[in-house]
């Protein structure tokens, strides 16, 4: 399979490498799942890294042929589409633009980074949200986040 998939209570997270349908199936199963134990929409968030391919046009027509379902169960739905600079900000806003018709008003964000998403959610599910991304981050599926600088830090005056 080409995609991890994570769940906590009232959370799913999954992050991508090739889509194929079959792990859109297991995606919508784990959705479907993670409603009737949480007895109510999820928050879903799935996480494309730079180096992900594009889908297939076919796995892309069964991906919208499956969307209304899955957004069905969703309170509201994450795309971290990572990447900096001009390329990956035109990116995001296809996958915007794509998507954001099927979604109810203010349901569907596409971010660059894990950490804008917590903002995007309403306060009573953001424990819900910090707890799959929390899992995620421990089992290696989020990126680490390069140092703030790659200079070395400057020593501190000597002392009186």
């Amino acid at each position: 399979m080409s995609c991890e998939i994570i769940a906590t209570k009232g959370a799913v997270f999954s992050l991508w490498g090739k889509p194929q349908r079959a792990d859109m199936d297991r995606i919508e199963a784990q959705i479907r799942t993670s409603v009737a134990e949480f007895g109510g929409p999820v928050v879903y968030i799935t996480r494309v890294p730079v180096e992900a391919p594009a889908p297939d046009p076919e796995v892309r027509k069964y991906l919208n042929s499956i969307m209304p379902r899955i957004m069905q169960s969703c309170s509201t739905y994450h795309v971290v589409l990572e990447g900096n600079g001009f390329l990956a900000a035109m990116k995001r806003g296809i996958v915007t633009s794509l998507f954001q018709l099927g979604f109810r008003g203010g349901s569907f964000f596409v971010h660059s980074t894990v950490q804008e998403i917590e903002m995007r959610v309403d306060r009573r599910v953001r424990p819900n949200v910090a707890a799959v991304v929390e899992l995620a981050d421990r089992r290696g599926l989020l990126r680490r986040s390069a140092p703030a600088s790659s200079t070395p830090p400057r020593p501190s005056p000597p002392g009186p």
